[in-house]
Order: C-alpha cells, then sequence, then structure tokens
C-alpha cells in the first residue's frame, strides 16, 4: 500500500544525483554518419522529391514481416496500416475499415475503404484482408490471443464477417495492434521481395544490424506523404543516439535517455517531444520466494519506494506517479489510492522480525535480505533499483542488485525475490488482454505466480461483458484486488521521449507507442 508523502532527506537527494551522472557518463561512440536518400517524382509531389528523413531508432528487428517479432518496427515505417486506428484519446477510429458493426455476442461485420492498393499496386479487398488476418492469426501468437477468431467470411468485395471463438468485445480495439497489419499475401511468397502493405510509405531496403529505408508511396489511398524518404538507422545504444542527434547526423531519435534530456532542451538547434504513454516501469514481487509470500514483507518494500522523488530526480519529471497498472489517461485507469498503513517496523514486529546490534531486521538469527534483478535496456529501471535499495538499507533490509541481460529468461527461475520491470499494459488502448496474461493463473505471463480466485472471476465476466462502461467499472474492480494483495509495486507510467531537430513537423509523439513515421512528417 502507499504511505503518505515525506519529505525527502538531502541523504537521498544527492544520492539520487551521483547515480544520475554516473549513468550519464557511460556512453559510446556516436553512430555512423545518417545514410541519406532521394527519391524521383512528378507533379505535386516534385518539391517533396528531396526531402529525406533519418531517424535514430532504439531497436534491432530481425526482418521486416508485420506478422512476426518485427511488427512494431513496421508499423514504425510507416509503411503498414491496420483496420483500426486509436486516436490520441486511445478510441479506436477507423482506418482500413471504415464502419464496423456487432452483429451478435461472437460476431462482426466490417466495411472496407474502397481504392486502396498494396504497394505492388495489387487493389485491397476483403478477400485480400481475410488472408492478410489468416496469416496473421497462423503466424502470431498475439494476433491469434488478441483477436480470438473462428472463422472470416467474405461478404462483399468490401466487406467481410469475423465470428469469435467467445465473446470478445475488445476486438475492435485489438485490430489496431500491428501484429494484425494488413498486406497482400502473395508478396510475401516472392523471393527477394518485401511485404507489400497500404501505408504511405513501401519498404525500399531492410539491412539487417543496420538500417530500414522507406519511401514515399505514390499509390497512396490517402493523403501523398510529405517526405520522399525516411531512413531508420538501429542504434541500440541510448547515448549513441543523443550523440547523432546533438553532431546533426539524424534528425529524430528516439527514446531519449532520461539523464540526457537537459542536454537536449539546451541545445539552440533541438527540441524535446514527449507524450504520457500507456507503459508502467514496477517493482515484482516472486510471489514464491520465501520472504515475499507474506504481504507485510511485500508491504515494507512498497511504502520504501520513493515515487515522487524518483519521478523528480530519476524520471527528470517526464512522467506521472502509477497507483495502479494502468495510467490516469486511460478512463479504466482512475482508481483510488490506497491509504496509509503501519508503519515498517510494526508490520516487521508483527511478523517476528527483530533488529540486531548493527539495526538489521532479522529473524530466526536469519537477516531480511533479497535478490532484486535489473536489465540495461531501460537504464532509468537500474538507477531506481538502486534508489529502492538505499531506501530499504535505512530501514535496516538488505537488498542485492544483480544486473542480467535477458529479465525474461531470468523471471522464468525461481531465484529472485524482487524484479524491476516495465510493461505496456494497454497496448490496444482496452485492458482485456494484459489483465488476462499477467493475472491469470496458467498464463505463462503470469511473471510473479500470483493466483486470486476473485481477480480471475472479474477478469472472466470482463472477458464476456460488451457494454464499455461496465467494461471500465470492472477493470477498475480488478485494480482494487491487485492493489489490495500487492503482487507488484506500481512506481511510474513513464513519458515517450524523443530528441528531434528544430523544423522537423508532424512528428507527433502519441501514448501509444507505434505510431512514428506517417504522412503528415515533414522537414524544412
Amino acid at each position: 500500500m502507499n504511505h503518505t508523502k515525506k519529505p525527502l532527506s538531502l541523504s537521498l537527494g544527492m544520492m539520487i544525483v551521483c547515480l544520475m551522472l554516473v549513468l550519464a557518463g557511460c556512453s559510446t561512440n556516436a553512430g555512423q554518419n545518417a545514410e541519406q536518400g532521394t527519391d524521383a517524382a512528378s507533379g505535386n509531389n516534385a518539391a517533396a522529391a528531396k526531402k529525406t528523413l533519418t531517424m535514430a531508432y532504439t531497436w534491432n528487428p530481425a526482418g521486416v514481416d508485420p506478422h512476426g517479432d518485427d511488427s512494431w518496427d513496421v508499423m514504425r515505417s510507416g509503411a503498414g496500416e491496420t483496420l483500426i486506428k486509436l486516436n490520441e484519446q486511445l478510441q479506436p477510429s477507423a482506418w482500413l475499415a471504415k464502419e464496423w458493426k456487432q452483429e451478435d455476442a461472437n460476431t462482426w461485420t466490417f466495411k472496407l475503404e474502397t481504392g486502396v492498393t498494396f504497394h505492388n499496386g495489387k487493389k485491397m479487398d476483403a478477400e485480400s484482408v481475410k488472408a492478410s488476418l489468416l496469416r496473421s492469426i497462423a503466424n502470431s501468437h498475439l494476433a491469434k490471443d488478441l483477436l480470438l477468431v473462428k472463422d472470416i467470411e467474405v461478404l462483399a468485395p468490401d466487406e467481410l464477417k469475423m465470428i469469435t471463438t467467445q465473446p470478445n468485445s475488445a476486438i475492435i480495439s485489438s485490430l489496431a495492434d500491428p501484429s494484425t497489419i494488413i498486406l497482400d499475401v502473395d508478396s510475401m511468397k516472392e523471393a527477394g521481395s518485401y511485404p507489400a502493405m497500404t501505408g504511405a510509405f513501401k519498404i525500399k531496403q531492410f539491412t539487417k544490424d543496420v538500417s530500414l529505408v522507406v519511401e514515399r508511396y505514390d499509390g497512396y489511398w490517402g493523403e501523398p506523404a510529405k517526405l520522399s524518404e525516411v531512413t531508420m538507422k538501429f542504434v541500440t545504444d541510448g547515448n549513441t543516439r543523443l550523440m547523432a542527434l546533438q553532431a546533426g547526423e539524424v534528425d529524430v531519435a528516439t527514446d531519449i535517455p532520461i539523464d540526457s534530456i537537459e542536454l537536449v532542451e539546451k541545445d539552440s538547434k533541438l527540441e524535446v517531444l514527449s507524450a504520457p504513454s500507456v507503459r508502467t516501469h514496477m517493482v515484482l514481487f516472486n510471489m514464491n520466494s520465501a520472504l515475499f509470500k507474506e504481504k507485510s514483507n511485500r508491504e515494507v518494500v512498497d511504502q520504501a519506494i520513493p515515487r515522487e522523488a524518483i519521478i523528480e530526480s530519476v524520471m527528470r519529471g517526464y512522467g506521472t506517479k502509477a497507483k495502479s497498472p494502468f495510467p490516469e489517461i486511460l478512463p479504466f485507469g482512475k482508481v483510488a489510492e490506497q491509504a496509509a498503513g503501519e508503519t515498517t517496523e510494526q508490520l516487521l514486529t508483527a511478523g517476528g522480525w527483530q533488529k540486531n546490534a548493527e539495526g538489521m531486521w532479522e529473524k530466526e538469527g536469519k537477516p531480511f535480505e533479497a535478490t532484486l534483478l535489473t536489465f540495461p535496456h531501460r537504464p532509468e529501471l537500474s538507477v531506481m533499483a538502486e534508489v529502492i535499495q538505499n531506501q530499504l538499507l535505512n530501514e535496516g533490509i538488505t537488498v542485492k542488485i544483480r544486473k542480467v541481460e535477458n529479465i525474461d529468461a531470468e523471471l522464468a527461475k525461481s531465484d529472485w525475490d524482487l524484479a524491476m520491470y516495465s510493461m505496456l499494459t494497454a497496448q490496444t488502448g482496452d485492458p482485456q488482454y494484459f489483465l488476462n496474461i499477467f493475472y491469470q493463473a496458467a498464463s505463462e505471463s503470469n511473471v510473479s505466480h500470483y493466483e486470486s480466485k476473485p481477480l480471475e472471476t472479474v477478469i472472466d465476466k470482463l472477458n464476456d461483458t460488451a457494454d464499455t462502461d461496465a467494461r471500465y467499472a470492472l477493470a477498475i474492480q480488478a485494480q482494487d484486488i491487485i492493489n489490495a494483495d500487492l503482487p507488484q509495486s506500481f512506481i511510474v507510467h513513464p513519458d515517450n521521449v524523443f530528441g528531434v531537430k528544430k523544423g522537423v513537423t508532424g512528428f507527433i509523439p502519441h501514448p501509444i507507442e507505434y505510431y512514428y513515421v506517417t504522412a503528415e512528417v515533414d522537414i524544412p
């Protein structure tokens, strides 16, 4: 449970500052010079033919198949589109599907946009959309789990019907997930070719471990892209992305390291763009750990987390305090904060713990000592881990931090007590998928090994409920149970942060993390 906010001591503030300075000092050499390119165009697009943009991109996709593990990268490139799009309020809106209707509990019909062509010139119709969705369901476990589709029928050239295996009120928002990108299935059978999709840009070249280059698709069904070409350079190190931006080698850098934001803010040629996200940074409790089977011990750790100080000093203000898995920008994220409970001393004394001569808590001669996992891909989590470690040490509890490369592989093992973690909790703007994979006892993604029959009953009811307001109420009820049981401590909802050259327009950070390059992006 959360405790009443207390003034942060000077020593904690100095400790956080020192940790951030150490992190900021860890950098590598700047990336290679950005690739530049031009693309011939005619008519009204002539002026845009010379406009190219280069992005230092966080991730390193293995390929460009949108129905595999790299679907988000394809969507971010502006090459892929889905039937549904999430607007900035995270509500489903029309995209390749211009309207839809629920016929009964398990049946939905969709009217498609007409005049849409794939990047190979073929016309998109209901048959091609059906083939694409079936391929997605066959190749992507995420698409299969999100859609729960039993059958797809073509009703007309621009209309199709989806029948689900069970009531799935989240199907509309789920059709915005990148795993359901629409493509011409035949284009995936042609050796040496790239997937033909429907976006404002088409794939020009993919070089593994180097870059993805997309070029304007002149046959696009919507407003034509203002840029002729975009190069996404794969630069996994945050400091290298920042240095490339500072050197003028790239126009946009994704996921600016939090400790380096001030450098961008002070550069007259650059600016910081940000937006609230649906991501949550948290501490996982291993419910199979001898220590953290006891709720009182989980409460002790939760109370020690200085959320406000972490947001101010670690996140530099680019985030909001987390009271639950879902941020308050979502209609089902507005939950009541847990009231302050017993003090650390009251909780531990009641549990049979005593302080020894060194001021450390012990029980039956064994110290209160826990292992906390963290990983390098989100550097701010490692800083948070050290802050929490020091706070607990001040309370008389020892925490040993263990840094691992693959956090999910380590969580599958049993030799951990606590773990820093980060999760997109509403990647389709709906609570259903996250609650099912993270809290159903049988789910492989239930990494805390938490079981709650009351919670599963609420989740099952959510799965079967169609009314939006009723679904939101059930999601809030689920979060109240989670907060009461405390299988995780939710710390902060971080902002999505980008660094861009001044003059770049139309690049608008979105709460959902898969809309980057769009037709509206432009440069002088």
